[in-house]
């Protein structure tokens, strides 16, 4: 649970492109193929006197691959939601979900923000108008999350609220 301090709001909720969900999402629609040709193909390879032996395990196999597959959905989903950036008037905090019972939090305080870095990169990137944003602070690490839409919408809030006095608004 995220504790707001005084006079503090959620100025937005970061989380990764959905494209970055697409490549995955694609591998798991072929996965969902491989049952109904495996399926086709049976008839051709188990005679049809021992099917009725063998359909039972064909049942409970195909129960099996499907369970994992609906785990794996649920872990990719998890991870790709639980994994955010939340932006707010005094910090901003970096959630990184690498599992489903490990999780990393950090946080920056706003005024502590020295550089905020766009980088894009190649084509569809362009196009789409995602990529990576990094924050940079003084003596400190560097957050990034890749993979990111309205990069400039983040970049001028970071900015507006860590040097509210020196924004200039550019849009590009």
């Amino acid at each position: 649970m995220l504790n707001l301090q005084e006079n503090e709001t959620v100025l937005m909720v970061v989380r990764k492109h959905w494209l970055m969900v697409a490549g995955p999402g694609i591998f798991f629609l072929l996965l969902i193929l491989i049952p109904p040709v495996f399926l086709a193909l049976t008839p051709f390879v188990i005679p049809s006197s021992s099917m009725e032996k063998v359909e039972p395990l064909i049942n409970f196999g195909l129960a099996l691959y499907f369970m994992v597959l609906t785990v794996f959905l649920f872990l990719f989903w998890t991870l790709y939601y639980l994994d955010m950036w939340i932006i707010t008037s005094n910090r901003i905090i970096d959630i990184e979900q690498h599992g489903l019972f490990s999780r990393e939090i950090s946080e920056i305080p706003m005024i502590r923000v020295q550089d905020v870095t766009i980088e894009i990169h190649g084509l569809l990137e362009t196009l789409l108008k995602f990529g990576t944003i990094r924050v940079q602070t003084a003596g400190e690490r560097e957050f990034f999350i890749k993979g990111v839409p309205k990069l400039y919408e983040i970049k001028n809030t970071i900015l507006k609220y860590a040097h509210p006095e020196s924004i200039t608004k550019v849009s590009i």
